[in-house]
């Protein structure tokens, strides 16, 4: 690899790095969709005093132990907090949330350079 090559390959390193930074707050938004449009299969009562969401990990954690489903295994929805006086007791991991919002941004540019090489490649051909 001669010098020009390798400038190239650092000009594209920094533009990825780019889109990368930009994309991070969409990524951040679909953690936080990923988490609100999510549900957690249990097969026991006791799995639901630890029901985890989020993908591709899970952020948060939530004692729904308060409910009983028909039947095991039951597929059960997240709980946003509704009653004041009687909260749903939740944790949040913030650095899983980094670390989905890192890689959700990641596959986001990796699919938004993928179409720009695409376009790129498509355009080179007609000239």
């Amino acid at each position: 690899m001669d010098e020009e090559d390798r400038r190239a390959l650092r000009r594209w390193a920094r533009g990825a790095l780019q889109y990368f930074l930009c994309l991070l707050p969409l990524g951040a938004a679909a953690a936080v969709f990923f988490l609100l449009a999510g549900s957690v299969r249990v097969a026991t009562h006791g799995e639901l005093q630890h029901a985890v969401f989020g993908w591709p990990f899970g952020w948060v954690t939530q004692d729904l132990s308060r409910y009983e489903p028909v039947r095991y295994p039951a597929t059960i929805e997240f709980e946003y907090q509704r009653a004041w006086h009687d909260p749903i007791e939740t944790s949040y991991d913030w650095w899983l949330f980094a670390a989905n919002s890192a890689i959700l941004s990641a596959i986001l540019t990796a699919v938004l350079l993928l179409i720009l090489g695409v376009l790129r490649v498509r355009r080179a051909l007609r000239e």
